[in-house]
């Protein structure tokens, strides 16, 4: 089993490159303290805009714990907060239910993020819609439920899948249009929002 930590903060408009440079020592931190991957990035659609994204990868929870610590330590989380310009909207902790594709070669330049809200998991739907992602331009992606945070309510659930250019995300969904088996998956899942986010490295 794996987790997933996922954070959102607002930055200051005058606080752009600070901000920039603090994500970069925030990734070492997550990195060196038991992530096993980190994604950042900036949202691009949604009410929150311009937001910075992070997803941070573990093994187990004992991990997430020990980057927990080592961040409450770390003095650029505590120069940055007293900032008063980069602020942590929300942050919540997935567990992992399925995850699809190997990234390959392929670039990834976006993700796009989708929060849903279902009775049960819809394992099987959830794999013919990625399926159909994969084969039409998304490179990799998760699938996972809220265990904790604001949307740990047992039926919250975040899908998200990488893309090396907005054209791809354009051919992926265009093809789920199409596809009966794989929109099927809205009958039974209820969307309440669909997000890109432009990774930075």
């Amino acid at each position: 089993m794996s987790y997933v930590v996922v954070t959102q903060a607002k930055i200051a408009p005058d606080y752009r490159d600070e901000a920039m440079s603090a994500l970069e020592q925030l990734k070492e931190i997550w990195s060196s303290n038991g992530a096993y991957r980190v994604l950042q990035g900036i949202l691009m659609t949604g009410t929150n805009v311009q937001c910075s994204m992070s997803f941070n990868y573990f093994e187990n929870m004992a991990d997430v714990e020990r980057a927990f610590e080592a961040m409450r330590e770390a003095p650029i989380v505590k120069q940055t907060m007293e900032s008063g310009k980069f602020t942590i909207l929300r942050r919540g902790i997935l567990k992992n239910l399925f995850s699809f594709g190997t990234g390959g070669s392929v670039q990834a330049k976006y993700i796009v993020i989708t929060n849903g809200t279902a009775e049960t998991p819809e394992l099987v739907a959830v794999e013919k819609l990625a399926n159909v992602l994969n084969a039409n331009g998304a490179i990799s992606g998760r699938y996972g439920q809220f265990i904790m945070g604001d949307q740990a309510n047992g039926k919250t659930y975040l899908f998200g899948a990488a893309y090396p250019s907005l054209s791809a995300i354009q051919s992926a969904y265009d093809a789920v249009a199409e596809d009966d088996d794989a929109s099927g998956l809205y009958k039974s899942v209820s969307v309440q929002r669909r997000q890109i986010v432009r990774l930075i490295k």
